[in-house]
């Protein structure tokens, strides 16, 4: 059975999302589909912002950006995520972030960043990468269901055992806010 025109235009997004700008060409071969499918539906989404054309390469449009800014894992987590995430990274000076899971994916969906390499690895939106090591521990739910972690990246040469406790007292904070 063929593609839907959503599964088409939203594989174009996912691509560009992963790989930044791209030409049609370059696009359709890594999406697996016909240049001319391509170009019409690039044609449709850049009318309505959801991609740009900057000299014949394309990357996301700020409406997809602007549509990103409204979604939140739960009501009102992203609020009062932000301040227990930074307080985190200040007091064991490393990069933390609100891990949510997405269907088959982790993504994450705030962070606050210490570390320079973390900063195009765990941006909010993006899925958590393999193989880095974090310090965990559970969001809950005011009806004590699993939303998502707070998590910590661990350097090498730091001990888990120091961290869990400032990670999970971040975690309770998020928690006891959201039932509030």
């Amino acid at each position: 059975m063929g593609r839907s025109v959503l599964e088409g235009a939203f594989s174009l997004l996912d691509k560009l999302m992963d790989e930044g700008e791209l030409g049609l060409t370059q696009l359709a071969d890594r999406c697996e589909m016909p240049k001319t499918t391509v170009h019409r539906l690039l044609d449709q989404m850049e009318v309505l912002g959801a991609v740009e054309n900057v000299r014949g390469r394309y990357r996301i449009g700020a409406q997809m950006f602007r549509l990103g800014q409204a979604w939140e894992p739960a009501p009102g987590i992203l609020r009062v995520a932000r301040q227990p995430l930074r307080a985190l990274s200040a007091t064991i000076r490393t990069s933390t972030i609100l891990a949510v899971p997405r269907r088959d994916r982790v993504l994450v969906a705030a962070a606050s960043i210490v570390r320079a390499e973390d900063v195009a690895r765990l941006r909010p939106g993006a899925t958590v990468p393999a193989g880095m090591e974090f310090v965990s521990a559970p969001v809950r739910t005011p009806s004590s269901s699993v939303i998502g972690t707070v998590s910590a990246v661990l350097d090498s040469g730091r001990s888990a055992t120091a961290m869990r406790e400032a990670v999970g007292h971040a975690a309770r904070a998020i928690s006891a806010a959201l039932a509030s």
